[in-house]
């Protein structure tokens, strides 16, 4: 059963910063106050639901009133209903470990270690592009992978052969699929934070590098040294991840799933948060 703790200032500090950006994104796309209540209403009654039973047995609808603040009328239609259908993912689960598979497997990368044209299909060598995509998805025909990641840019075709054009998976911005990743993204860094918060045990890692001190330039100069150190670690957890994957699937031991991730993030300082030495150099004079 889920502990009560008693919130603090600094947890609606952090709750508020939570939501400016997050109010931000529904504003941009026209999604009034209503309908996030409406869902966050659903939140607290899932999760009191599966959390702070009493043994065995599930709460009550008075008690996941108590608990939440949703009145017993929503609580009983919420639980009636069945959860929200979650977005279609098997699809999108597929292009990403195309991607991944074509980086990490020694067959499909040249002596480089980088990850080589493919014929598309298997005339002058089996590992073309149709085995890359059916040791992926039986289900999903490699025709219909190619074309997805042509739409989303992610390959090129040329005289029957397919190249890579990334070092990950990572869609457009603003499409379905970015939305999709930015919702799982999200959604487990928060989760990664709040098991740390609540004091679980082994903690996750959760960290960051910040600095209010610095220029535009200095900024921009951080950005690009993240993305380069972003990319080698990508390359190496990349190929690790494979090969535990085919190491644990052949053992018949798969019952994790891990999502790691970084972010950088600069936006200009507010004046007045500005250190008065700083306030002083850029005066006008």
């Amino acid at each position: 059963m889920g502990r009560l703790l008693k919130p603090s200032e600094a947890l609606y500090a952090s709750l508020a910063a939570i939501l400016a950006p997050l109010a931000k994104l529904l504003i941009a796309h026209g999604i009034p106050l209503s309908t996030v209540v409406e869902m966050l209403k659903k939140a607290y009654v899932r999760v009191a639901d599966e959390e702070y039973g009493i043994g065995a047995e599930s709460p009550t609808d008075t008690r996941v009133s108590l608990l939440t603040g949703v009145h017993r009328k929503d609580v009983r239609r919420i639980r009636a209903c069945p959860p929200d259908a979650l977005p279609e993912t098997h699809r999108l689960d597929a292009l990403s470990q195309v991607v991944t598979r074509w980086i990490s497997d020694r067959r499909y990368c040249g002596r480089d270690g980088r990850p080589r044209p493919l014929s598309r299909h298997g005339g002058e060598s089996v590992y073309s592009f149709d085995s890359l995509a059916y040791g992926v998805s039986s289900d999903l025909k490699p025709r219909t992978l190619l074309d997805e990641l042509q739409r989303l840019g992610v390959v090129r075709l040329h005289e029957e052969r397919v190249y890579l054009e990334v070092d990950a998976f990572i869609p457009d911005r603003g499409s379905d699929e970015s939305r999709h990743y930015f919702g799982a993204n999200v959604r487990d860094h928060i989760a990664a934070a709040v098991h740390n918060i609540l004091g679980h045990s082994p903690p996750t890692l959760e960290q960051s590098v910040f600095s209010e001190a610095l220029s535009p330039e200095s900024a921009n100069e951080l950005l690009h040294l993240s993305r380069e150190l972003w990319s080698e670690m990508l390359r190496r957890m990349i190929r690790r991840t494979a090969e535990l994957e085919r190491r644990d699937g052949d053992a018949g031991r798969v019952t994790q799933r891990i999502n790691l991730g970084v972010y950088f993030h600069s936006e200009p300082r507010a004046p007045e948060a500005l250190p008065r030495r700083v306030l002083k150099r850029h005066r006008p004079s």
